[in-house]
């Protein structure tokens, strides 16, 4: 997949994948706690934040894929 977005996730990104894992997607919003939470390091904070950014982004409404939780 060629992908033209920058792989750099911003505050925003983060704050707004936060918000839609509250509103949809209890799991996503549980696991980026759980790593965050079970480790002082940045290192872990920066990949649990991408890793929730990723999701939210393959899955806002318009990016025209489903926006509803995978369980």
């Amino acid at each position: 997949m060629d992908e033209t977005r920058s792989a750099r996730v911003t505050r925003s990104d983060v704050r707004q994948a936060l918000m839609w894992a509250l509103e949809r997607d209890r799991a996503a919003l549980l696991a980026h706690r759980a790593a965050v939470h079970s480790s002082k390091s940045d290192l872990t904070r920066r990949r649990a934040d991408k890793a929730l950014v990723e999701q939210w982004r393959a899955r806002r409404p318009d990016t025209g894929q489903d926006a509803s939780p995978r369980e």
